[in-house]
């Protein structure tokens, strides 16, 4: 047994204390987007809903698509809860959806090698790093 010796995985405080640092403001990170992103949503749910009535969806604010589900709720727009869900469903899928696309298309497009218009017939210093002449 080694009394004098530090156990656990060897790391210093300060690494420990970066660690945590770094994963806390990560956190962070992941929910002010999230919020974000549920804001878009629901301005953009306003917006297409609003829209769809036929007014002019740039007044639509924030609280456009909240009142509209509440009125549906109570009986007072009848007929109109395939706009509510159709609005909400537009609005998530562009305010989660499209950055999610763009993000997958930059990372898949990043590592890939040029294959079409990058093809040439072989000169002689090719064929001899080869090893064929």
């Amino acid at each position: 047994m080694d009394i004098g010796k530090a156990s656990g995985t060897g790391r210093s405080a300060s690494s420990r204390l970066r660690y945590h640092a770094l994963l806390a403001l990560l956190t962070l990170a992941v929910m002010v987007a999230a919020a974000g992103g549920l804001a878009l949503a629901l301005w953009l749910a306003s917006f297409f809903f609003v829209a769809s009535q036929h007014v002019n969806p740039l007044h639509a604010g924030f609280r456009a698509w909240p009142d509209a589900a509440l009125a549906w709720h109570d009986g007072r727009l009848q007929g109109q809860g395939r706009r509510l869900a159709g609005a909400a469903l537009f609005g998530v899928l562009l305010a989660f959806g499209a950055p999610a696309l763009a993000l997958y298309t930059l990372l898949e497009q990043s590592g890939r090698r040029r294959l079409y218009g990058s093809a040439r017939f072989a000169d002689e210093a090719d064929i001899r790093r080869a090893g064929l002449l």
